[in-house]
This record gives structure tokens, C-alpha cells and sequence, in this order.
């Protein structure tokens, strides 16, 4: 039986939410940010669809710094965050902050070695945290 894509995406926000406030309380952050320009008034019913959407940004000692989570090995989280940087200066909403320097930040609950290679290759720190909440399914292919 397929995942339900809600309750993954529930526990996704869990997760971000509680690693945020565990190890970063008092940064100014976002949750589930929208990144990039905003569309013409002609493509706004296409916006959900063309509209990219971060798990999280937060800033720390002036650095800006966002947030892909995956909940299973996923290599296209590398090219989300370098996608995701690339639109950070054009979000008009972080125009203060679009001359500050970003960092990448994979949040994964498991050390899955491929995927920490490959992120480190593209100057992506990964972080591995799993609260004791977290059960995952086995992952399968």
C-alpha cells in the first residue's frame, strides 16, 4: 500500500520543527518557505506548481542557512538546496538578507553514506539527527 504523501509530509514538518528548536531556538527562522520571484499576475494559478518551497531557512551570526530534510535517502535533495541557494537572493521577502552567505544544510535522520559523499561534493554540510520518535519503515526500492 502506498505512503500516505500527507502523513509523511506531517511527520517531515515534525521533524524540521523540533531540530530547529532543539539546536537553533533563538535564530530568526522560517518553516516551509517559498523561494524565488513571484510570478506574474498571468501565471499565479500556475504558482503552486512553479513555485519552489524549502523545509526551512534560519540566520545565525549572519549566515543565511537553508534546510532540506529528507526522511529517506533522496539524491535529488543535493540539486533542490543548490537550487534553492541560487533563488534565495531573488525572494523578495529576503531582500536584508540576499547579501548575507548561505549555507546548505541536508537534515537526515539515518547516515546513508552515497548521499553525505555526494552532499559534501557540492559543499553541502549534512546533518544526521533522529529523535527517538522517529520510526521509519524499511526503505525499499
Amino acid at each position: 500500500m502506498p505512503e500516505d504523501p500527507r502523513k509523511k509530509r506531517k511527520i517531515e514538518h515534525r521533524y524540521v520543527y523540533e531540530w530547529l528548536m532543539t539546536f537553533h531556538p533563538t535564530a530568526l527562522q522560517w518553516r516551509r518557505v517559498r523561494l524565488g520571484p513571484l510570478p506574474f499576475k498571468e501565471l499565479y494559478p500556475l504558482a503552486k506548481i512553479t513555485l519552489r518551497w524549502c523545509d526551512a531557512i534560519y540566520i545565525e551570526n549572519n549566515v543565511v542557512h537553508i534546510v532540506e530534510a529528507k526522511l529517506r535517502p533522496d539524491l535529488g535533495a543535493i540539486s533542490q538546496l543548490n537550487h534553492y541557494a541560487r533563488l534565495f537572493p531573488e525572494t523578495p521577502e529576503f531582500q536584508a538578507f540576499k547579501d548575507y552567505p548561505i549555507k546548505k544544510i541536508l537534515l537526515i535522520p539515518y547516515p546513508w553514506k552515497d548521499l553525505i559523499e555526494a552532499a559534501k561534493l557540492e559543499g553541502i554540510e549534512v546533518v544526521v539527527w533522529r529523535p527517538a520518535w522517529l520510526k521509519l519503515p524499511a526503505y525499499r526500492r
